[in-house]
Formats: C-alpha cells, structure tokens, sequence
C-alpha cells in the first residue's frame, strides 16, 4: 500500500506541475504587458541624483567606469562631464528596515427608509534583513443594510491574514520561502474558511529602489471548511461535490508573482498574482490576484489614499467568484 500511495502522491505532483502551467501560460501575459510598459525605463542608463552639503541638486547619466570611491562622474545632458568629490555629497539616510501601514476606509447610504453601513479596515508590515526578508498583512471588510421593515442583512464579512518569510541563498536574487494564505468568508456556503500553504524557492527578476518584481513556485497544501454546502452535499463545482472534500487536505502547486513599483514620489503600485492548482477530480484552479495603487498628496508626508482591489476565483468555493474594491486611507510609519 504505501508503494501505491507514493506512486499516487508522484503522479498528482506531475499532474499539477503540467496543469499549472497551462494554467500559468493564461496569467502571464498580463504580466508581459506591464513589463513591456515598465521594464524600458530601466533598462536605460542609470540616471542619478545627487544631493550637495550645501544643498545644490546635480544630475545626469552616472559614468561607473569613470567613477571611484573619491569622485563620482555624472554626464549631464547640460553641463556636459561633472567630477563630484565624494566628500560634497550629502549622505543618504539609512532606510529602516521596518514599514508598516494601517488603511480605513467607511462606506454608507441612505434611499428612504432603507439604511446601509459598512467599513473596511487593513494592516501590513515588512521587515528586511540581512539574509531573510518577513512580509505579513490583515485585512477585514463588513457591510450591513437596513430596509424599510427594519430587517438587516449582512453584505459582507470577510477577512485574510497571510504571512510570508524568505530566506535568500547564496545568490541574492533566489530565496526559499514558506508562506500561509488565509481567507475567511461568513457568506460562502462552501468554504468559509480556507488556508493555503506553500514552500519553495523564489527569483527576483527585478531588484531595485523603484522597481521590483519577484516570481515564486513550490509545491502547497490546500484546506477548506465551513458553510451549509460542507452538511447537504448539494454543492457541485467543475464536476467535484465540495461536500467530499471539506476539512480534508489537499496536496496542490503554487505559482505566484509580485510586483512593487514606485512610479514616481506621488504613486506607487503594489501587484500580487497566486495561482494555484489542487489535485481534486484531474485539476481544481485556483486564483487570487490583488492591487493597490496608492496615491501620496505630499512627498513629506506618510499619509495616503489608496484603490484596492481583490480577485478571488476558487474552484473549492462556493460561489467560486469572489472580487471586492475599497477606497482607502492610510499612513506609513
């Protein structure tokens, strides 16, 4: 029997691992496209800017072949070859290995007698360090409404948590990593509660102070429980009866893609893609994707609005569509 079980464990790897990236072949080229936008500008020259002691701003292409650790070379498209003595530039502040930020945001309405009411409230922090890198977020939607005859109905109740830690390797672009996934959803009648496990290796693909994307794949394990559908049995999607499988755990693949962008010192666009594959009746899809743009009225202050939005299609839901947008604010600290 256990010959059996590992030769069943073998094949649904390689099954998942095909299907994926079937599955994957239809999500990328969205991320084509926002390379092909992005990826130019820095692919260019590196263009500086450097900051004086005496408060003078120099720019220009930087010339690293020309430069040491005594003097910088800028061409400027201006002025022409600049020599700078290191001594006259301004040190650049050391940035803190921590940033955390909290986000609110409150919606409501009133058509006669009919009320409604709701809030949407996030956190998230990022720690870098030498060697490992650790990212958590939390988030919490609830939406009530009131009608004329004074019945309330709950819109919405949902929530995540999902904690990430990488530990870089020996080249600084690869990292192994172990992530959780938790989604919780009091208005699904299957699945109200679902976790996705993962570990494996990531690669940044891009690394720099404006720019980074990193790209994620490794084997997970999938579990989900909770609503009606997990008792009546009534519940069928892509052909599987989700009653089968409620509180069991479900070996699958995880491709995943994130892409931070500073736009510029007022926007700033955050990207996260998952894709996940479950070997439950040949192959279950899974996706989450998520956005936040966030716009910063000053560059001097950490306070924001920011436009969030969340897709969420699971095949072990149901329903198995879930989106939501948030208008938020927030501040970084």
């Amino acid at each position: 029997m256990r010959g059996v079980f590992v030769y069943s464990i073998d094949r649904a790897l390689a099954l998942s691992l095909t299907c994926l990236s079937s599955l994957l072949a239809k999500r990328v080229y969205a991320f084509v496209a926002i390379g092909a936008m992005i990826v130019p500008q820095y692919a260019r020259a590196d263009n500086l800017t450097l900051k004086l002691i005496n408060g003078d701003v120099v720019s220009g292409e930087y010339l690293p072949e020309e430069s040491s650790n005594k003097v910088k070379v800028l061409l400027s498209p201006y002025f022409g070859r600049i020599e700078i003595d290191t001594s006259l530039i301004k040190p650049e502040p050391t940035p803190s290995r921590w940033l955390s930020s909290v986000e609110v945001g409150i919606d409501g309405s009133n058509t006669g007698d009919d009320l409604s009411f709701g809030y949407a409230i996030s956190a998230s922090t990022r720690f870098k360090g030498t060697g490992h890198e650790l990212n958590a977020s939390a988030n919490f939607d609830f939406d009530k409404s009131v009608d004329a005859e004074s019945v309330s109905t709950i819109d919405t109740n949902q929530g995540a948590f999902s904690i990430r830690y990488d530990r870089i390797l020996s080249s600084p672009k690869w990292s192994a990593y172990a992530s959780t996934d938790y989604t919780y959803n009091a208005l699904n009648d299957v699945g109200v509660n679902t976790n996705v496990f993962s570990v494996g290796v990531g690669y940044k693909v891009l690394d720099n102070k404006k720019l980074s994307l990193r790209v994620s794949l490794g084997p997970s394990l999938i579990w989900f429980d909770g609503g009606s559908g997990c008792n009546t049995g009534d519940y069928v999607s892509d052909g599987i009866a989700l009653e089968k499988y409620c509180g069991e755990i479900i070996p699958s693949g995880t491709i995943g893609a994130a892409i931070e962008w500073d736009v510029n010192e007022k926007f700033r666009l955050s990207i996260k893609d998952q894709l996940t594959g479950s070997f439950v009746n040949g192959m279950a899809a899974g996706n989450d994707l998520s956005g936040t743009l966030k716009f910063f009225p000053s560059k001097d202050s950490k306070f924001y609005m920011s436009l969030v939005a969340r897709l969420i299609y699971s095949a072990l839901q149901s329903p198995d569509i879930n989106n939501t947008f948030n208008f938020k604010l927030g501040t970084e600290f």
